[in-house]
């Protein structure tokens, strides 16, 4: 297949294509309706013109009978045609019918309009003048006939018509319709070019959105695409396009950071365990110094499992996939056995742990996962609070929500961090280390989790001041209210 006829077929499938198409449809759709419109309409206003002669003429035709009525027929056919004569065309025609339709006399002497028999057109029997068109069998052309009834003295009653010839009213019409024709030519030939062009200047915008967004990738998802900021629906497509683009590159480096993270969280434990088993291997230990090896070694075992089962529930996460075992459970129990949990902790560090007001409330929720998510505050709480510091757990309920708040007195965090903090492998570095911080997915996987349920969670710090974190969650019903707050010290 040639080069020509595969632009020819991509041509016939494209949206340009179609928009000529359908424009060159819609022009000759609404150019055909017009000149039938006129059509109609000039051949409706020439018969009525016609008529309205005819209607003269047939008066005074009329007049004509009354006056000469002490004249014979002959003679008065004789002064018509006298008269008729100066007219150039002939295509006027007087002609005097009686009551059984026999034809009395004409002014042509060949008139066309008289049967073989002798008989003339069809006879009226109203009193006014009817118009009524006539198609003689040895003409090609149709005559007007306007008749009316005329009462002559001493004769009686007969039919005076007034006919026309149509050639010239015929000749017209076909004039008009080959004029149509040739306006249809013209109309499709201008549509079609006016189409194509009209088609290209209009999906420019498209065509060079697809240009620019062909060349956006990896190296440069900075690149947008141009907008005409005109307001129109192409405008406010490039628009959402960059909206998306800006998305697309802020998940990018995302995933670029967090896979840097990743590999510099993993690659720490890594070297420490080679580094212990070439140790291992390039010494003769005894068993005292195989177990601390062996000790150390499973200690790093375990960040790396940790860090694996870390990544692998927030890479479920963001895949959109349900790791959730929902079931009804009573959140206030939960959350009492994780303060009873880590009050062995706060006492270790003299920090007063309390339970504030407690409303009993039940969720549909995975309830491992919910003590992940509060086990994870609650040990970041305990473990930045200075010794004599404070750590309270208030539970509310508003509207169809639960609402946990955990806060403590410790040295808060910095606002530039706030929107950080539950970014994956994010520290602070006044306040969070590897050694005291863990990895930095805590936070990452607390809103996970909270998500996953429907819920929301938020973080609000004020430096030497204290940290307070928000978790709100779907509730279905309140059961009962406590109010003694309970203390651990």
């Amino acid at each position: 297949m040639s080069s020509k006829q595969v632009e020819s077929r991509r041509f016939g499938s494209t949206i340009r294509f179609r928009l000529t198409l359908w424009w060159t449809a819609i022009t000759l759709c609404s150019c055909a309706a017009l000149c039938l419109l006129l059509y109609f309409g000039l051949s409706y206003s020439l018969r009525r013109e016609v008529d309205s002669f005819l209607k003269g003429e047939v008066q005074e035709f009329t007049s004509i009978l009354n006056e000469e009525e002490h004249h014979s027929f002959a003679e008065i056919e004789a002064d018509i045609r006298h008269e008729l004569g100066s007219r150039l065309r002939g295509d006027l025609t007087f002609r005097l019918v009686g009551e059984d339709a026999g034809l009395v006399f004409s002014s042509d002497a060949h008139d066309v309009l008289t049967n073989d028999d002798g008989a003339g057109t069809q006879v009226v029997d109203v009193e006014g003048p009817v118009c009524t068109t006539e198609q003689p069998a040895s003409t090609s052309w149709p005559y007007r006939v306007c008749s009316q009834q005329v009462d002559l003295a001493n004769r009686g009653r007969y039919q005076a018509q007034a006919a026309y010839r149509m050639d010239q009213v015929a000749a017209s019409l076909t004039g008009f319709r080959r004029l149509s024709v040739a306006a249809m030519a013209i109309a499709t030939g201008l549509s079609v070019v006016c189409g194509v062009v009209l088609a290209g200047k209009s999906l420019r915008p498209v065509q060079q959105m697809t240009n620019t967004a062909r060349h956006i990738g990896a190296q440069n998802l900075a690149e947008r695409l141009a907008r005409s900021r005109n307001g129109d629906e192409l405008d406010d497509l490039a628009g959402v396009l960059n909206e998306m683009l800006a998305r697309i590159e802020r998940q990018f480096g995302e995933v670029q950071r967090f896979t840097a993270d990743a590999a510099h969280e993993l690659r720490t434990p890594l070297a420490a365990l080679r580094c212990r088993v070439e140790l291992a291997l390039d010494h003769q230990c005894d068993e005292n110094e195989w177990r601390q090896l062996l000790e150390e070694s499973l200690g790093q075992f375990d960040t790396l499992s940790r860090i694996t089962n870390d990544l692998l529930l927030l890479a479920r996460a963001d895949a959109g996939r349900n790791f959730l075992n929902l079931d009804r459970f009573d959140l206030t129990e939960t959350i009492r056995d994780l303060v009873d949990l880590y009050s062995a902790t706060a006492n270790e560090h003299r920090i007063e742990l309390v339970c504030e007001r407690m409303v009993a409330i039940e969720v549909d929720a995975d309830a491992m996962r919910i003590r992940q998510l509060f086990s994870n505050l609650l040990d970041n709480a305990l473990k930045y609070t200075p010794p004599g510091g404070r750590v309270t757990v208030g539970m509310a309920r508003y509207e169809n929500k639960a609402e946990v708040r955990v806060c403590d007195n410790g040295p808060g965090i910095a606002p530039e961090h706030i929107a950080h903090v539950f970014d994956r492998f994010y520290r602070v570095d006044a306040a969070r280390t590897r050694t005291t911080g863990g990895c930095g997915l805590g936070l990452s996987i607390c809103r996970s989790i909270a998500e996953a349920h429907g819920g929301t969670i938020t973080m609000a710090s004020r430096l030497d001041v204290g940290t307070e974190v928000v978790v709100r969650l779907p509730a279905n019903r309140k059961v009962s209210t406590t109010d003694k707050p309970t203390a651990h010290t």
